[in-house]
C-alpha cells in the first residue's frame, strides 16, 4: 500500500493527527502488519488474513471482550493497562473492524513501545517469566463469563479431529509419502488411544472451560527491553473458550525443549530445570485457581501438546505441505514432526521426574500461600 491508501484507512479509525511514519512490522506469515505513527502516537495496523480467520468479526468481538475486561482488572490491581494488555481502537463508525470495498479487513491497536518479542528462554529466570505471564493472563480472566466468547477455531486442540485428519492423510497418501515415514505413522498409532483424557475430564465436569490464548509460543510474549521481565501476551487472535493446562502444555513444549522444532538436531528433549521454573511461575499465579484434576493432568498436557504438534506436522507432510510452507527444505515438516516425537519420547521417559517436580511445586506453593 502507498501512503495515500494508509491515510484513507487510518482516517476511518478514532484517532487524530498527521501520519508521519509507516513501517512494516514483525515477521508474521498470517497477517500483514505495519507500525503507524500518527499524532506522535505509535499504533499497529493489521490487515487480517480472512482465509485463516474465516470469521473475523467473531475474532474481533472476542478480542474486545477480553482486552476491555483485562483493562478493568489491571486498573483494579493498580497497574498500567496500556502496558500490560493490548488496546484496540474502534472505527469512527463505532465498529471493531474496518472492512474495505475490496473485501479486506483492517484493525488498529496501540503499540506497547517498550516491549520486545521474547527470544527462546534459555535460563531459569526467563523460563519462570514465561510461566508467570501465562498464569497471570489466566488468573486475571478466571471470572470472565466464557460463554460470551465465540469458538473462532472450533477444531483447535480437538484430538479427535487431529487424529481423523491424520488417518485420512495416511489412507489417501496423495503425495506417495507414507513409505518415507512408516516409523512415525506407527508412533502415532501406538499413542492414539491415550489422547482423550483431558476431553473426558471436561465432559465429566472435572476441568472447567476458561479463557485461553491457544498460541502460547514464547514469541507471543513481550518483555521489557531492560529488565527482561515479561510484560504481556500478544497475538490474541485465537483467544476463545478452552482448557488452560493445554495453554501451559504448549508453552512448555515450545519453551523448555532443548532445541527449536525447526532444527535438524534429532536430539530434542525437555530441560527439567526450565520446566521446573516454568511451572513455578505458572503456579505462583494459578496454583490456587486450578482444580485438583487440572493439577493431576498438567504434565499430561505437555505430552499431549507435543504429540498434537508432531501429528499436525506429519499430516501436513503427507498432504503435500498445504499449510505449513515457511521453509526451503521439502522434508521440513517431516523433520519438525520427528523433533516433536523425540520430545514426546523424552517426556515419557521423564514422566516420574515431572510428577515429582509438579507435586513439589504445588505443595510448596500451597505452604507459602
Amino acid at each position: 500500500m502507498d501512503m495515500i491508501q494508509f491515510e484513507e484507512i487510518i482516517r476511518k479509525f478514532q484517532i487524530e493527527g498527521e501520519i508521519t511514519e509507516v513501517h512494516p512490522l514483525g515477521h508474521g506469515t498470517v497477517n500483514h502488519t505495519y507500525e503507524i505513527v500518527c499524532g506522535g502516537i505509535h499504533y499497529v495496523l493489521q490487515e487480517m488474513n480472512h482465509f485463516v480467520f474465516k470469521y473475523p468479526t467473531d475474532v474481533m468481538n472476542n478480542l474486545f471482550h477480553v482486552t476491555e475486561y483485562l483493562r478493568t482488572i489491571i486498573e483494579r490491581e493498580g497497574r498500567d493497562p496500556d502496558l500490560e494488555t493490548l488496546t484496540f481502537i474502534r472505527t469512527k463508525a463505532g465498529n471493531q473492524l474496518l472492512q474495505t470495498e475490496t473485501g479486506s479487513y483492517f484493525r488498529l491497536y496501540r503499540m506497547i513501545r517498550f516491549g520486545e518479542e521474547m527470544k527462546k528462554p534459555d535460563t531459569v529466570e526467563t523460563s519462570y517469566e514465561v510461566g508467570k505471564i501465562l498464569g497471570q493472563f489466566h488468573r486475571r480472566l478466571r471470572d470472565f463469563p466464557v460463554e460470551q466468547l465465540s469458538y473462532t477455531m472450533p477444531k483447535l486442540h480437538n484430538m479427535k479431529h487431529v487424529l481423523s485428519a491424520f488417518l485420512d492423510a495416511v489412507r489417501g497418501d496423495i503425495c506417495f509419502r507414507t513409505s518415507d515415514c512408516q516409523e512415525q505413522i506407527q508412533f502415532v498409532l501406538e499413542r492414539s488411544r491415550k489422547t482423550s483424557r483431558i476431553r473426558d475430564a471436561v465432559k465429566a465436569g472435572e476441568i472447567p472451560l476458561r479463557v485461553t490464548h491457544n498460541d502460547t509460543h514464547y514469541s507471543n510474549i513481550l518483555v521489557d527491553a531492560e529488565s527482561n521481565k515479561a510484560i504481556c501476551l500478544i497475538d490474541l487472535d485465537t483467544v476463545m473458550p478452552g482448557v488452560s493446562i493445554l495453554d501451559f502444555g504448549d508453552s512448555v513444549r515450545a519453551g523448555a525443549a532443548t532445541f527449536d522444532e525447526d532444527e535438524k538436531s534429532g536430539d530434542i528433549e525437555l530441560d527439567l530445570e526450565l520446566y521446573r521454573f516454568h511451572l513455578q511461575g505458572y503456579a505462583d499465579e494459578m496454583g490456587r485457581v486450578l482444580t485438583d484434576r487440572e493439577k493431576d493432568l498438567i504434565n499430561y498436557a505437555v505430552w499431549l501438546m507435543a504429540l498434537e504438534r508432531g501429528i499436525c506436522y506429519l499430516t501436513d507432510y503427507l498432504n503435500g505441505d498445504r499449510y505449513l510452507t515457511d521453509f526451503s527444505c521439502e522434508r521440513q515438516n517431516l523433520y519438525r514432526a520427528v523433533n516433536q516425537f523425540f520430545l514426546v519420547l523424552d517426556i515419557e521417559e521423564k514422566s516420574e521426574q515431572m510428577t515429582q517436580i509438579a507435586k513439589h511445586v504445588f505443595l510448596r506453593h500451597d505452604r507459602v500461600l
